[in-house]
Order: C-alpha cells, then structure tokens, then sequence
C-alpha cells in the first residue's frame, strides 16, 4: 500500500494522554518489523513500553492521524541529557514529513525540558536513513551508522592461534570497573564519544555498561559470549567484546572495544572470534553490531570476518542547547 501524505487531520501529542491499549498496533507492526528486518525479537522492549504506556507514566510524543494512533516516540532523560529510545510509524504512513513531524515534535519538547543541555538518538528503522535537518537545524550533526550482520552457520576462518602475550576470562560483575576504565580509554577522541557521551568517562562508560548488563533496549545479556582481555606484561584489561541474544537464533554484539596501546596486535579480532562462537554454540544463526562509518579500521576488521553491511542509519546529536529559564513569581 502507497504511503499517505501528511493531512491537517494529523497531530502530535503527548504520549502521556494515550488509553491504555491505544499504541497496542504500533506496536504489534514495529515488533514484526524488527524480526523482518533485523532478525530480532523486540517483544520485550515492546511489552515494557505497552507496560508504562497504559499507566501514563512514559514520557513521549505519539502521533495521531484523524484520532488513530499511528507513530510514537518516547525519551528518557539522564542527568543533563535527553534520550530519544525509539520512533516508529506505521508503515502506511511512514513519510520523511511524517517522521521529521513527530521528531521535530520530540525534540522541541526536550528542549523545553529543564536542565537538558543536549539531546541523543540513534534509531534504526526510520524510514529515511539520513533524514532532512528538523527543527533547530544548526544545533543537529549526524552521523552514518552501519546495522552490519554476519551468518554464523557458513565456516568463517575468524582468527589463528590465541596469543601468549594475553590473559583471557569470560564476563564477570567483578570486571566492571576495569571495563568502564577501558571503554573510556579506548573511546577517548574517538568519534564516537560525539555520538554517546557515556564514552568519553569513567562514570559514563558504567552506566553504559550497567545499562547492558541489566536492561533489555539491547537484548538479553549473554555473559557466556562475553570477553575480556589482559595483558600479560602490564596486568591491564585491553579489550572487551560483549555480546547479548536478541532473538532465539540471533545474537549482538553489544560493544567491541580496544586499548590504544594494543591496537594492531589482532587482540580484537581474537575476543570477536570468541564471541561470535560463542554465539554460535548458544544457537545463534547470525550475529550483528553497529558500527560508525566513519570507522574504516573497524569495518576492515567486521568485513574481513564476514560481516556485511545490512542497513544504514543515522545518529543524531543535538549539542550546545541553551538552558531553559524558569521564572517564579
């Protein structure tokens, strides 16, 4: 069916003034298109948004055509910046114009949001991947992001011999500082760090981490299909590669990440490998990761291990927002 234009007859308002059950076909669509496109099973994140969806209690915009519910965003704020988690339209009506309206429309009320000095996304399934300038344009970078998967079930000759110069142990919660110290070592001046600020501290990279572990916006955790590594000359972790199930036969790698000091060693082509057969072993048919395309070296690596680039989409940042005044009479 043609996609329909955008009428008055639509409206964008707050996700907060829904009934209960009125997004329930958005989301019933988005979950299927998930498991069409991506391989993964979003009914778990689609049930905790129904959950706080029907209590009022999620914050958002949901957009309406002649009184339908068709599209949603929600946001979540972390201390002084704002998180736009998802946006999906039904398909019929999914127009750039539709998508900028309903992001316009997200964006301005978390500019309204007191204390938000910057604003965050990176959503996969908008229907234009590198989407036209919204509202407060001059404030907006965008950044191309690969969706790349690779296909477990074809024999990969992923790595040779692991290394002596390394210590290797699977995930453990009392690796977690040191992993919070290499992901903010690793990410340091690296261009994704102006994607997610989490990257660019100690303190960001463990909610980060904490969010992976606890949380399912990235599947279920898999600690059994997740690395670290230490060299053995200095005692330091130097890499780390997470992984997590998103679906019954589909794994992701959550995050991949090495040391300056032991980049070009192979150190992470060898805790990938690990991973992904790790993956493999659980069931798994087909692996994924997302990847800035800005980041050649990476993207060598992922293709050289047969990973090929699925779908493109863009990271949007909102930076250098000015402070919303109150004033109390």
């Amino acid at each position: 069916m043609a996609a329909r234009p955008e009428t008055p007859l639509t409206e964008v308002v707050d996700l907060r003034h829904l009934a209960s059950g009125a997004l329930d076909e958005v989301l019933e669509e988005e979950t299927r298109r998930w498991r069409e496109t991506l391989a993964w099973d979003f009914g778990a994140s689609a049930a905790l948004v129904k959950g706080f969806v029907d209590t009022q209690s999620l914050n958002g915009r949901a957009l309406l055509h002649a009184g339908r519910v068709i599209g949603y965003t929600y946001t979540v704020t972390d201390e002084d910046k704002g998180l736009i988690g998802d946006l999906y339209i039904l398909g019929e009506y999914a127009t750039p114009a539709m998508e900028d309206q309903l992001l316009n429309s997200t964006v301005e009320t978390l500019y309204r949001t007191a204390g938000v000095r910057r604003i965050e996304s990176q959503v996969i399934l908008l229907t234009h991947p590198r989407p036209a300038p919204p509202v407060h344009a001059t404030d907006l970078r965008l950044f191309e992001r690969y969706f790349m998967v690779c296909d477990l079930r074809r024999l990969h000759n992923w790595a040779g011999e692991a290394s002596r110069a390394l210590d290797i142990d699977g995930w453990s919660e009392r690796y977690q500082e040191d992993a919070a110290a290499l992901v903010a070592d690793a990410y340091a001046g690296h261009v994704d760090g102006n994607i997610n600020d989490q990257y660019r501290s100690v303190a960001g990279a463990r909610r980060f981490l904490r969010n992976i572990v606890q949380y399912p916006g990235c599947g279920s955790f898999c600690a059994a299909a997740s690395w670290l590594a230490w060299r053995r000359d200095t005692g330091r972790m130097c890499a780390a590669a997470l992984a997590s199930v998103v679906a019954h036969d589909a794994g992701h790698i959550t995050q991949i990440c090495v040391a300056p000091s032991s980049r070009g060693e192979g150190v992470g082509r060898e805790i990938l490998t690990r991973s992904l057969e790790s993956l493999r072993e659980a069931g798994c048919q087909q692996a994924s990761l997302t990847v800035t395309a800005a980041n050649r070296n990476a993207i060598g690596l992922y293709e050289s291990m047969g990973f090929t680039v699925q779908r493109r989409f863009a990271a949007m940042v909102w930076d250098h927002i000015r402070p919303v005044r109150r004033f109390f009479i």
